[in-house]
């Protein structure tokens, strides 16, 4: 599972200028998906406990140097995976992806709405909070064409269903998808119990909902659809 850095903002009065949250703030976050461990630098400030994922919130807009590094043990030395000034526009949300690989690729989206709660993600709960991802009141964008064939490939590099499924939900917990994409990543697993357990838990992340019928296809046995077919039905 993501972890995500808590005392984000007593680290941000360090070296932003603003001490109170501006309207045109944006987020900056740092998704790491690869094996290996990495140390994130922003703005020269060093977050060294935060390994999985960083979500800086109430971000200044504007030019920020990120450096993202990996340590080699022995001999020791670090290795920069990532250097650059990574430009946050006002009200956006922009994400840092490393992938399996080590390469690191940038996706933003504009915040529209209040659907990010208060470590950065994406918030569709209501009063009566579920496990499962719940649709936005505001149709939001789905996720890149690039970032997604990056999220697949990560993903398909996996050997078992496990793998691929913890993988896949914590893009999941970041994204939203169209019906093709979400059948497209259902088709990864092998299995027609995991098929079923991600294709529930994908729906609640589609931004075309009434597509989703696509998804029965990846299905080998009728149970199993009528199972998904009931669950979408009750679904709220």
């Amino acid at each position: 599972m993501t972890k995500t850095c808590i005392p984000i903002l007593l680290m941000l009065l360090a070296f932003t200028l603003p001490v109170r949250a501006g309207f045109n703030d944006g987020i900056l976050s740092i998704t790491n998906l690869s094996r290996q461990n990495v140390l994130i630098e922003i703005d020269g400030r060093e977050f060294p406990y935060c390994n999985n994922a960083l979500v800086l919130r109430d971000f200044t807009p504007g030019y920020h140097q990120v450096k993202v590094y990996t340590e080699k043990i022995f001999p020791r030395k670090r290795i920069t995976l990532f250097e650059k000034n990574v430009y946050v526009r006002p009200k956006y949300y922009v994400d840092l992806i490393i992938n399996r690989f080590g390469r690191v690729l940038i996706d933003e989206q504009e915040i529209t709405d209040n659907r990010f709660d208060e470590d950065g993600r994406e918030n569709n709960r209501d009063e009566h909070h579920s496990e499962k991802p719940g649709p936005s009141t505001i149709i939001p964008r789905p996720i890149t064409d690039n970032t997604f064939a990056s999220f697949i490939e990560t993903i398909r590099k996996e050997n078992f269903d496990d793998s691929r499924m913890a993988i896949a939900r914590s893009g999941i917990d970041q994204y939203f998808f169209t019906s093709a994409q979400a059948k497209q990543l259902i088709s990864l697993l092998s299995f027609e119990n995991s098929k079923l357990e991600l294709a529930k838990y994908l729906y609640g992340r589609t931004t075309d909902p009434k597509n989703y019928f696509i998804v029965y296809s990846v299905f080998t046995f009728s149970k199993t659809k009528l199972e998904l077919a009931e669950y979408i039905k009750n679904y709220r």
